[in-house]
Formats: C-alpha cells, structure tokens, sequence
C-alpha cells in the first residue's frame, strides 16, 4: 500500500524503514541507493577510501554580519559531511552477457520514429501521442526500451513548451510499462540521445529518467537496468552502446559518453567555504514553500539572523478559517482532536470520520503556517513578512503571484525552491496518480517558477533536492525522479553563469518524518542512518548561501552512510576520490587485467602543451600515473607507493586530430604478502603504416613496478638550503625553439636555478589547467615533471642548457596522497643533487626531492637517466640539436 502524502524534501522512504524496524520484512531493506541485510553486525568493507580529502574548517562569521549562531556547532561536531556531485571518468569492465539492444519482444518506449531502426517483428511499440496499447498480461518476460531523444532545441533549457509537455508524457509512459512488466522484466535500457553536450553538462530533463533508474535498479536488482546519455545523436548508434553497458559492472546505473570518454556521477567530499552573508536586511527571499517542515526552520534562522523582506508562496488556505482559531498553538490544539471530531462528525451536517480527521489535519497545517508567519515576522519586523495562498503547480497561479512580488517588492535576491511530496511504494503497486502527485510537485513547481521568472531570474536559486536524487531509492521512483531532475536543471543553470544549486538532504532528525517516535527507534536500532539534527541543518544551509559560487550539486550524508555505500558498492567511495584518468576498459584475468585507454587531441588537449620534435606526447613522468591506475584497479584495498625500474622505451604520441592512439595498459600480480603487493605495469601500443595496417603489435611504451602498501611511509625530512652562491637560468622546455616544448600546465616552476649543492626551483602549478586536465591523479604528475626538469639544468660553456628526455628511473617514492590539485597554492620546493651529474650514466647516483613548506619530503626521485636532445641558449633562446652543438664544439 501507498504510504500517506507526507511534504518531506529531505526523506528517504518511509515504508522500508518501518519494514525493517518493525520486522514486517523478510529481505534486504534498501534506503537511499544502499541494500542493507538484516544481521545485526554490520558488513565493512576492505578499506577506508583513500585521497585528498581537504581538512573541514570552521563556518565563522559571514562577513560584516553578525556571526552566525550555528557556526559554533563545528565540523569536527558535525554528523554530515557535504558532497560536490559531477560526472567524472568511469571504467568499462563486462561482468555479465551481452544484451541486445532491441532484442526479440522488445517494447520500446519512445518519441521518435521507430522505422529508422531495426525491430523485431513482434515488438511493441509504446509512444506519448496515442493511449497505451492493451499490454499483454501473460505475455512472459519482456525487455524495456527507452528511448528519449533531446536533440530539439526547445528541450535543451528547462522550461515549457509542446515538446516538453511531450516529454513529461514519454516519461508517464515509461513508468506504465515499466509497471506492468516489473515481474518479469528481463533488461531495462533507457538511452538518453543528445542528453549530455560535449563539455559533460547533462540536459535538465535527463534527471527525470536518471533519477527513476537509479531507484527501479533498487528495486529490481536482479534485473540488468542503466540509463546512458550520450552526445551522439544517431539513435541506432546510441542504442547500441547503451545496451553494451548492461553488461558492464556500474558503480550507479547511469553512465554519459562523452567525446570517447564513460562518466558516471561522482561524490566528492568538499565543505562549503562561506565568505558573505546569507542576505542583508533589505534583501527579498521568496520561498515556495517553507511554512512548515525544515523550511520552516531554515527560513527562520535566516530571519533570526539576517531580517530580510519574506515572502512565502503555499497551498494552505489561511483566509476560510477565523483568526482567533488560527492564533492557537498547534502543539496545544493537537489535543482537541478528539473533541474536533465528535462535533464533525455528530449533528445534521455530520460527516465521516476520515473526512473529521482531513479537516483538522488540514486546520493543524494553517495554525502552523501562522506560527511560521508570527515567528518571521517577529525577528524580521512587522509588514516585512507577507504569505501568498498559491497552488505551485498552476502554472497562471505562480506567474500572478510572482507578478505581484515583483510589483510591490522587485526583484527577488534569493528563491528558495521548498516544495515537494513523497508516497513510496513499489513500481508494481504505484498508482498512476501517486506517481504523478510525487514527481510534478516538484517539477511543475520548478518549471512553472522558470516561466514566471524568466524576465527577471532572482540573483540566487536554490532547490531543496534529496539523498535520493543522488541514489535512488526503493519505491521512490518518482520521488527519485524528481529530485533528479532538479540536479540537472540546476547543473545546466549553473554552466550557463547562473547561480543555482541543488541541496540533498537526508532525513531531519528533529522535524517531519525523522521526529516520529518509530521512525526515531528505526534509526538507533539500524546504525546506519544519519538524522540531521536541526542546528546542524541550519549550519549547511546558511554555509553553503554564504558559498561565493555554490555547486550546483551537492549532498549531505555521514559515517554511517559511507560504511553502508562502502558494504554494498566498496569501490565507489575510492573510485569518487580518484576517478582513473587513463583506464577505459578494463577485462580481468586471475591475477592480472588488461586496460585500454585511447589518446586523442580533443580528450587530451594537454598534450599539444607538452610537445617533443613536433608532436603532442605524453610526459614520461606520467608513466606512473598510468601504471598506479592499472595496479589500484588490480590491487584496489592499497595504494601505490614506491615506483621501480620505471623504463620509458618509445614516445606516446598523439600526431594529428582525428588519428587518436588506442593503448593496452597491461597488470600483472608478481607476488603479495601482509607488507605490499607487487605488481608489474607495460603499456603496449601496436604501430600502423600509413594506410592504417598493423606493422607490429603490442610494441612496448613503457613499463613499471608498483609496490601497493597499506600506507605511506613516514616523511623524511630535508633542510632547507642557503641560496648562497646560487646562479639563476631559464628553464630551457620553455623557450619557444626547443625540442621538447612545455607551455600552459607544464610551466609549473619558477626561481630555477643552479646552487653550489646542486639545482633549485619553486613549484608553481596551474591552478586553471591543473583543475582543467588533472584534478583527480593518484601521483602528483605535473609536479613530478617539473621536479625531473630541475635534474636537468646546467650551463655548459656558461650560456647553454641542455634539454633531455627522461629515458630511466630507478626508483619514486611518494609520501602522501596529494596530488596536484591539493598542493594548489602550498609552498614547495624543489632540489636536485649531486651538483655535477651526467643524465646518460646508467650508473648514475642522483636524487630530485619536493620539499613542503614544514621541511617534509612530498616525494623523491632516485636515479634517473635521461637522452639529451639538443642545448638552449639561455641569452637568445635559440636551440641547436645534439650533433649540431657537438660539432660547434670542436
């Protein structure tokens, strides 16, 4: 049975966490996206996940504004940790059989003409214009096609049109079927063509289906089911590489194609970093919805602390009830219920009972909206507060009272998007007209503000989203898609310079649903739910106002949801820490696994930035890069530390757009014990003659040994030198005329010069491109390539500096986890020793170290050789390759 309408943005589904407490269930309960079993000892997985996790800070006082109160409960105190959500790189591994993509007795869902593709004769076909045919009732199993084109430009910006009405009927479609057929559903795909553009920005409206894919895979999780979005917007082509991922492992069942890349949505740990107020006295916050519930809350604490003009936009009726009758406490009157009752439901208008109970229900919710209305109103100031009775989902009815705002206030400095209702059941008992109640508050609600707002947007837009857009959810597959769909739309907003962002809440443990006394006995006796206390849902929210430019995407969940994602899915928080860069495909063996990665110009514009003898190539120092990805993937409960025998036989080049280079990234298991494990990388390449014939295959690139640990060992120290004595030069990769020629990211130092001990420089990453093209590595690669450029510098006849390719490295070892993107802005420097050293001596002893700014060791390089290609002259900048320079020398 459908649970009752309750207006909870933040829940999480009630009807599996009363199963569980109370018993009623004999399965897995599955909340938010997790499935979490019955026994009372909860599973754990292999590892903590490891990576750059920047430390939390303080909230403080917001500028010249008073500070605010909740900032004292710290993040230390905290029980949520905040979430950024974006598409990042994710690795395609088959793990099940294949899956057609319009098999025998498909039914296909979709818009578009369906005589382009290729059907079998006994398909059925299901679209948005006609009623839905009569569906077989013992018909035997069916696989689902969705198919979703957003190619029109009136689907690309989220607002009304024909198309988009279309659309919302497309979507009611998909659910009939999927309803119909959910016992015997054999694969759903729902293929979402020109649902993503070629920068990674998924169209608002693919939330609706993301999000109701991420909760039916909960519910069917024995069926293969995954949406995929795709630039490409040939639909046989998208189809086609859409049922390819049924059988690939997922870490969530949405993955986007991108320019040859597979993304799937990431959570990456960031705590909001406040600068400003909220808003300032004179500022105008409308909110539609928020008189009861948490944004009650939230809307008081910004009229305690700021006393901003409010105005509230609900569906409550305040103006048929007497004042005086509204003036009492809720809490109070709730005692009144039975006598409230006895008289409906006694005398000569007497009504039923259930319509008793609706009545004073339905007078409990204005008595409260009137106490939100009192309580801003006292800490904002009279005449400043102003409610407006508004049915959110009339399209007429927001576009009058946003008219009327406008006119008596102007425009709005801050929307806050509260709306929304929640009735889990499961898809195969979701009524049709639950569904929609769930899924259209939310979305005509956004939509119908979109449209009434379009002529003067408020400065800042924020949503009030869900756990489950993030998840899914069991029985919430209209839920999920609506909260979905506002993370899309608001990712869209916000890559167009529009500062709108989505916040996922979970439960609240003080209001709405996480007050109730069983839901509150569910939660300590689960362990494995967090309830957001009230204090601390006021700090995120005034937190992440005070954020400059929020993200348009953000969560909130704790310990105890990390130990449950970490239970059902434990390589996902890892993977969220360090999407791999450099692994496309990956096919595993007994000890071993075999990765793909393909380079091209556009994927991988860095390498126009690090070009040898003409053509964009890899940096060799990205070597261990590549092979901490391969043996992380093979090893993933530890980490690389120590790189040895690293051997870099021939470039990696990209020659020209249009030709990318398909690589085998290949692991292999040389022994394991208690301490490490060994694993040994090559990346293999096959050679093509000009017509595109393979001239040899699986010529060697480069190879490594990786040492895989459980944790680093300690830092070294090193002391800082004197710069007595020291002679500064250009570093000669940068002189336009040089062989190997670095710009933009890979001009990384500054300060290079030679020094009586040895050479030095100062680390000076990109912040733009490093956050661009790295923002994820395993190693710190960029730094890495700057340090092994420090090894080279010399002058030779006091006015020539060599430039050299790295050839050899005896050994790297790594110290930490900070990448590039986490030593943005840190002082480091850099040192090489001994003072005399010749790069082509295979037997030469020499170190490169990256020193933090405390004296700790970063990392170190042992023993590198290198070929040098030719000098730079440092008073021209001119370059003469090796033979010319030898001969300048006799």
């Amino acid at each position: 049975m459908p649970s009752p309408a309750v207006t909870l943005p933040g829940a999480c589904g009630a009807p599996g966490l009363l199963a569980l407490v109370t018993g009623a269930s004999a399965g897995d309960v599955r909340l938010g996206g997790l499935t979490f079993r019955r026994p009372s000892s909860r599973p754990h997985g292999p590892h903590e996940p490891q990576g750059p996790r920047q430390p939390h800070e303080s909230q403080g006082a917001y500028g010249a504004a008073e500070p605010v109160e909740a900032a004292e409960h710290t993040d230390s105190d905290r029980l949520l940790d905040r979430y950024v959500l974006s598409f990042a790189p994710a690795v395609a591994e088959r793990v099940r059989d294949d899956v057609a993509a319009l098999p025998p007795g498909v039914v296909l869902v979709t818009g578009t003409d369906p005589g382009r593709l290729a059907l079998p004769h006994d398909a059925i076909t299901v679209n948005p214009d006609d009623d839905l045919p009569a569906l077989p009732e013992d018909d035997g199993p069916r696989h689902i096609r969705v198919l979703v084109d957003l190619s029109d430009p009136a689907l690309t910006a989220p607002g009304w049109s024909p198309q988009a009405e279309r659309l919302l009927r497309l979507h009611e479609r998909m659910f009939l079927v999927v309803r119909h057929y959910a016992a015997r559903c054999e694969s759903l795909l729902v293929t979402l063509v020109g649902g993503i553009t070629d920068t990674g920005v998924a169209l608002p409206f693919t939330g609706l289906f993301t999000g109701f894919v991420k909760s039916l895979a909960l519910e069917l999780p024995a069926v293969p089911i995954v949406a995929t979005l795709h630039t490409e917007t040939d639909a046989a082509s998208a189809l086609d590489a859409g049922a390819a991922e049924l059988a690939n492992r997922r870490l969530l069942p949405v993955v986007a194609h991108v320019g040859g890349r597979r993304l799937t949505l990431r959570a990456l740990a960031e705590p909001a970093r406040p600068t400003e107020p909220p808003v300032a006295r004179e500022s105008l916050v409308v909110a539609a919805g928020g008189a009861r519930g948490i944004g009650a809350a939230l809307l008081t604490a910004l009229a305690e602390r700021y006393g901003p003009r409010i105005v509230v936009l609900g569906s409550t009726r305040l103006d048929v009830y007497d004042p005086e009758l509204l003036d009492i406490d809720p809490d109070q009157a709730a005692a009144t219920r039975p006598a409230y009752i006895k008289g409906l439901i006694t005398g000569p208008g007497r009504i039923g009972v259930a319509e008793a109970n609706a009545a004073f229900d339905r007078l409990q919710e204005a008595r409260t909206v009137r106490r939100t209305l009192r309580e801003l109103e006292r800490h904002c100031g009279a005449g400043r507060v102003a409610y407006l009775h508004c049915d959110l989902r009339d399209r007429e009815a927001v576009g009058r009272a946003t008219d009327a705002i406008a006119a008596e206030h102007g425009r709005i400095d801050l929307l806050v998007n509260v709306a929304g209702t929640n009735r889990a059941s499961a898809v195969g008992t979701k009524s049709r007209t639950d569904f929609l109640a769930v899924r259209d508050l939310k979305l005509r609600t956004y939509l119908n503000l979109k449209s009434a707002l379009a002529g003067a947007p408020p400065r800042r837009w924020c949503n009030f989203g869900s756990f489950v857009g993030f998840t899914g959810q069991h029985g919430e597959t209209d839920y999920g898609s609506a909260n979905d769909f506002l993370n899309s739309s608001s990712a869209w907003a916000a890559a167009r310079g529009e500062t709108e962002f989505t916040i996922g809440w979970t439960l609240w443990r003080d209001i709405g649903l996480g007050a109730t006394p069983i839901m509150k006995a569910f939660l300590a006796k689960a362990g494995q739910f967090t309830a957001t206390p009230t204090e601390e849902g006021v700090a995120h929210f005034l937190a992440e106002l005070g954020h400059p430019a929020p993200p348009a995407m953000t969560v909130l969940f704790g310990e105890k949801e990390r130990a449950a994602i970490t239970a059902a899915v434990p390589e996902y928080l890892d993977w969220c820490a360090h999407p791999p860069q450099f692994l496309d495909k990956v096919v595993r063996g007994p000890g071993e696994l075999t990765a793909s990665r393909t380079f091209d110009l556009d994927r991988d514009g860095y390498l126009r930035m690090h070009v040898v003898n003409g053509y964009p190539t890899l940096p060799g120092t990205f070597v261990p890069e590549l092979a901490a990805e391969a043996a992380k993937a093979l090893v993933p409960h530890r980490l690389p530390v120590v790189f040895e025998d690293v051997r870099l036989e021939s470039f990696l080049r990209v020659y020209r757009n249009g030709r990318p280079q398909t690589k085998k990234i290949h692991a292999q298991l040389v022994s394991e014990n208690a301490e490490e494990s060994v694993v040994q990388v090559r990346i293999l390449g096959d050679v093509h003659g000009p017509g595109g014939r393979i001239l040899a295959k699986d010529r060697l690139h480069f190879s490594a040994t990786v040492r895989m640990r459980d944790g680093y060992r300690t830092a070294p120290s090193w002391q800082a030198w004197d710069d007595t004595g020291a002679t500064p030069v250009a570093d000669p990769y940068h002189a336009p005329a040089s062989a190997a020629l670095l710009t933009e990211v890979f001009v990384s130092t500054d300060g290079t010069r030679l020094h009586p001990r040895g050479r030095r420089a100062r680390l000076a990453l990109d912040a733009e491109g490093v956050r661009r093209w790295f923002p994820d590595l395993l190693v710190p690669s960029v730094l890495l390539d700057g340090l092994a450029r420090v090894a080279v510098l010399d002058l030779v006849d006091g006015r020539w500096t060599p430039v050299a390719i790295p050839r050899s490295i005896r050994r790297i070892e790594v110290f930490g986890p900070d990448n590039d993107a986490v030593l943005l802005g840190r002082r480091v420097e850099l040192y090489s020793v001994p003072e005399h050293l010749d790069l082509e001596d295979a037997a030469a002893d020499n170190l490169c170290v990256a020193v933090a700014a405390n004296g700790d060791v970063l990392l170190e390089i042992e023993g590198t050789t290198g070929q040098v290609l030719g000098y730079v002259d440092q008073e021209t900048g001119a370059f003469l390759c090796r033979d010319e320079f030898a001969r300048r020398q006799r």
